[in-house]
């Protein structure tokens, strides 16, 4: 076994056959791997193919000649023949000339020459980097010989599914920032919007941190193939991490510390002069940051309030920003990032040239990126669109925030913004001097010429006065204008493609915003890098601060964690795996581990939970599954699971006396730490040990009262509802079950006995006839097939007991061939085998609740109980469902309850309102139920009346059912999808596992279609 196959980290590489670990290819440009099949040899022949379907070619890049001939005519350049001469020694000569190139030609060749002239010579404008501790933080600052730059990174905030007036508040709180930013004597902003892939390698590894895997079996998916399967699976999609920058400009730099960089830059090469000419700017430039300390902490503080919530950059975060500036269109991978404290010098800053070769092709509007990363040479085109003019939008009430709306084509976008923050009184002085202007000219209209003047002119004036009444009253800052300038960068792995997704983005963002694509697009590319001088000052937009910052550039799809088990991806704005740790409720945050799973049948919930009981197995937590259908017996079968599982059928062939209530119900066990003198509940008693043992003693009691009851409740829910009713039936059997007692060496058939014994002996003719007509009904019960689980063999008392030298991490609970009553039905109308419905089930909950309330409290536990509707029907089942939703957090459990209305966990039918325990919901398709819908927004904390209803309504995927082939071959998105409720957080889930084929065999296992299709889609199996 090589090294790397201890590596739970690693990637494979698809191109080869062994375990070779890569960077991953990150989403900035697509996946090399969706374009390359499997061991693909490499080219041997650079130009035996047109370059431009090369999207990350390892060969070189073609030079500015290779890419200009293609636009460069041939017939420009010719020979033409002319008369004979002679050479002066008698010899003939043939001459040639060269006809004239056209001015097109001409203008293009030097256009060629000047770009590759000024690549060799082009110099980052930004001189370095510094750490600079204030009183509460360490604020990483660059700066270029003109300015100092302060840096704060504001994380990705949540947008989707919040109530409308909540997300005005998310719009309001950044405006705010802007407002106190200009209050604190900031005029010059530089904002990034950078993208970094999901850390598909840190989630392995802290996942692998996280389990305790079950053993490799040998010849089955070990955990270190699965760890690297799922994260192919996860880079397949390109999924991608926002960090938002916010380059806040320091008050302009003194004289002698910009002639002191510009000297150093100047003469920094020479061997005596350039170090000392270097650490003197150096040190002017840390005594301007230090006496910045209290305007640091001023924007240290406003940064870190609501709207915001940014701290200053880190070393880390640093290195990443510069670091994917200069090389956008490469796939940078941030686990490349420095995290040391170390400062970027001018050396440093002179490495950022190296990561990336830049060119311009003359007249094709785009820039060429090309770069080795790790030992791979990759190469992608790149146009940087501008934001133009802008149409008023109804954020939030009907538009996503303008600077997402791309998010949604599954471009990684970049944005660089550049902003200058006008003060009040220039804004008021601006707008008093344009409503001047509009007034002249509206009298020049109605005065002096006397006739109406255009609406266009009427609307300028009102919107003037209307800017200028809000500067003049207001008094939250809202009022701050803002003129700037915002910067799109659109990558893709040649000219042509990365045309297309322009057009795309072009036609979402159309008719509000229009997107320019400028000329000067090296330059406009360089912009992106912090220090960098703007490129032009064209389509300047002018906007108040809550215009700007309704672009929310920052917010995304922000669910989960980075350690657990995998959902699916999300499905709102941008797509990212939803990882979720199922345990993080009872071992964090002291939350209830229930978790409601609501939709009707075909919705995905029986896929959804078996893929969530499997993980979290194989994980190392204990699954029990009561499954009363039996589909997911299947997973039984697979090879990694098979030796630690055991599938229990309750009915049909199933043992004999297997859920005996004398024995599904447990003594305590005396060595629990419950019962020790040390236990903390006992510190108060005065003698521990006695408070200790008569606590136990209690417990035991309570165990045999609770056999016996739950033996009488079996024993009433195999009777008719007119037997039950009867004067005296329930007095028999308590008095059948007291006589018996409580101790777990007994079973139903000694209960049996007992009323045959009253039905001959007792004095009382009412009590006698009542007796044996009990007796009577239940010996013929006892004799089905379906009660045999509840009567054991004579001689034997039955049970559930495990062999104790099985390590059984998963517990399957089945009752295939059950008939559960029909609702609407009476119970004198039942079937004697639909009548055994209740009392198994009331069982199969108790047997349930005893595989999980008997593992140790700090051991995890997964639970499906699948049906819920008919289990919470009877008592046992009452019982678990209120334990699961109350005391599941003291026994680490994560319980996933399935049912097809929400009703079951509102309380609407007279039992408990689980609502307000639900940390964490999951719920499918409704069907369009309208009153199923009303009940899902209760559970998940949403508000009706706010166009939630069209989500929940849309999740089937907005298809009508039919039968019609045609139609249902035309369906593109098969995988179901999901309202995921986590915390606060609520997003949309979309269950697609088509790209982790090493999960195949666990699909077939978990599709519960009764006829499966020979070719399944992966992503769409219920």
């Amino acid at each position: 076994m090589s090294s790397h196959d201890h590596d739970v980290a690693s990637l494979f590489d698809p191109r080869s056959t062994g375990n070779i670990p890569v960077v991953p290819p990150g989403a900035l440009p697509p996946s090399w791997a969706a374009r390359t099949p499997a061991n693909a040899p490499a080219p041997q022949d650079v130009h035996s193919r047109p370059y431009a379907h090369e999207a990350w070619s390892e060969t070189e890049k073609p030079t500015i000649d290779e890419w200009t001939v293609g636009v460069t005519p041939q017939a420009d350049v010719e020979d033409v023949d002319v008369a004979d001469s002679d050479d002066g020694n008698g010899a003939r000569k043939r001459k040639k000339r060269r006809a004239r190139k056209s001015e097109t030609v001409k203008a293009q060749e030097r256009a060629a020459r000047t770009v590759k002239k000024n690549r060799k010579t082009v110099k980052l404008a930004l001189v370095g980097t510094s750490g600079h501790i204030t009183r509460a933080n360490f604020n990483h600052v660059t700066r270029t010989p003109k300015t100092s730059t302060a840096w704060f990174v504001q994380p990705p905030g949540p947008w989707n599914m919040r109530p409308t007036p909540t997300q005005r508040r998310y719009i309001r709180d950044e405006a705010l920032i802007l407002a106190n930013l200009r209050e604190a004597g900031v005029e010059h902003l530089h904002r990034r919007l950078t993208r970094a892939p999901w850390p598909v390698r840190q989630w392995a590894r802290d996942h692998h941190e996280w389990a305790t895997p079950i053993p490799d079996v040998d010849g089955a998916l070990s955990w270190n193939d699965y760890l690297r399967g799922q994260q192919h699976g996860m880079l397949w999609s390109q999924p991608t991490i926002k960090a938002r920058y916010w380059g806040i400009e320091l008050p302009s730099r003194s004289a002698l510390s910009i002639s002191l960089d510009y000297l150093a830059q100047w003469f920094g090469e020479l061997r005596w002069v350039g170090p000392k000419l270097t650490a003197w700017a150096d040190s002017s430039f840390d005594r301007e940051t230090a006496a910045l300390d209290e305007h640091l902490a001023t924007l240290a503080r406003i940064m870190a309030a609501p709207g915001a919530d940014a701290y200053p950059a880190n070393s880390a975060q640093m290195d990443y920003l510069l670091r994917r500036s200069a090389s956008i269109g490469l796939p940078l991978d941030i686990d490349g990032t420095i995290s040391g404290g170390g400062d970027w010098t001018d050396t440093d800053i002179a490495s950022l040239e190296d990561i990336a070769d830049l060119s311009l092709t003359p007249g094709d509007g785009f820039t060429t990126v090309s770069g080795l990363v790790d030992g791979r040479r990759y190469s992608a085109a790149v146009i940087v669109l501008t934001i133009g003019r802008m149409a008023p939008m109804p954020i939030p009430e009907q538009m996503l925030p303008w600077q997402v709306i791309g998010d949604g084509s599954g471009e990684p976008l970049e944005w660089s913004e550049r902003l200058d923050l006008e003060e009040k009184s220039a804004t008021a002085r601006a707008m008093r001097f344009v409503t001047d202007k509009i007034t002249h000219q509206f009298k020049h209209y109605t005065v002096e010429h006397d006739e109406t003047p255009p609406s266009e002119l009427v609307e300028q004036h009102a919107a003037a006065q209307k800017i200028k009444t809000q500067i003049e009253h207001d008094h939250s800052g809202l009022s701050t204008r803002v003129k700037g300038w915002w910067r799109m960068a659109v990558v893709g792995a040649d000219a042509d493609e990365v045309r297309q997704k322009v057009s795309t983005l072009q036609q979402m963002y159309s008719p509000h915003i229009l997107l320019e694509q400028e000329h000067g697009q090296y330059q406009l590319l360089r912009e992106f890098i912090p220090g960098e001088p703007q490129a032009n000052v064209s389509h300047t937009r002018r906007m108040s601060v809550y215009d700007a910052s309704a672009g929310m550039a920052a917010v995304g799809d922000r669910i989960g964690d980075r350690y657990g088990i995998r959902l699916g991806d999300t499905a709102s704005i941008a797509p990212r795996p939803a990882v979720w740790d199922c345990f993080a409720g009872p071992e964090k945050f002291n939350k209830s581990g229930l978790t409601p799973m609501v939709g009707v049948q075909g919705a995905g919930k029986t896929f959804a939970a078996g893929m969530c009981v499997y993980q979290a197995v194989r994980a190392g937590a204990y699954g029990v599954i009561l499954d009363p259908s039996g589909p997911l017996k299947k997973l039984a079968s697979l090879p990694e699971l098979a030796p630690f599982t055991r599938v229990y059928a309750l009915t049909g062939r199933s043992r004999p006396g297997a859920l005996n209530p004398y024995r599904v119900i447990a003594d305590p066990n005396p060595d629990d730490p419950e019962y020790s003198p040390d236990h903390p509940d006992y510190e108060s008693d005065p003698d521990p040990v006695a408070a200790a043992k008569d606590q136990y003693e209690a417990d035991v009691r309570a165990s045999a009262a609770e056999r016996m009851e739950c033996a009488i409740s079996v024993l009433k829910m195999m009777l008719s509802e007119k037997d039950v009713e009867q004067t005296w039936t329930e007095s028999v059997l308590h008095t059948a079950a007291h006589n018996v007692g409580g101790d777990k060496d007994h079973h139903l058939g000694e209960v049996l006995a007992q009323l045959a014994l009253m039905a001959e002996n007792e004095e009382n003719i009412e009590i006698r006839t009542t007796a044996r007509t009990v007796h009577q009904k239940l010996e013929m019960m006892s004799q089905l097939a379906e009660a045999r689980v509840l009567f054991p063999k004579p001689d034997t008392l039955g049970g559930f007991d495990a062999d104790d030298g099985f390590d059984e991490r998963l517990t399957i609970l089945t009752m295939p061939g059950l008939q559960l009553p029909p609702e609407d039905s009476p119970s004198s109308m039942w079937t004697p085998q639909q009548r055994m419905a209740a009392p198994l089930m009331h069982m199969a909950a108790w047997q349930a609740n005893r595989l999980i309330y008997d593992k140790p409290r700090s051991a995890r536990k997964i639970l499906f109980l699948d049906e819920n509707k008919y289990l919470k029907q009877t008592g046992a089942g009452k019982t678990l469902n209120l334990r699961i939703s109350r005391d599941s957090r003291k026994y680490n459990v994560r319980a996933l309850v399935g049912s097809q209305l929400p009703d079951d966990y509102l309380g609407v039918d007279g039992t408990d309102d689980q609502s307000a325990l639900t940390h964490e919901v999951i719920i499918g398709d409704l069907g369009g139920n309208d009153h199923a819908i009303s009940g899902a927004l209760k559970l998940l904390g949403l508000p009706e009346g706010q166009g939630y209803e069209s989500i929940l309504a849309d999740l089937s995927g907005g298809e009508e059912d039919t039968y019609d082939p045609d139609p249902s071959r035309r369906r593109t998105d098969k995988a179901k999808r999901f309202v995921v409720k986590m915390g606060s957080d609520i997003e949309i889930i979309r269950a697609d596992w088509t790209n982790y084929p090493h999960l195949s065999h666990v699909f077939d296992a978990l599709d519960s279609r009764p006829r499966a299709e020979k070719d399944r889609d992966l992503g769409g199996v219920a």
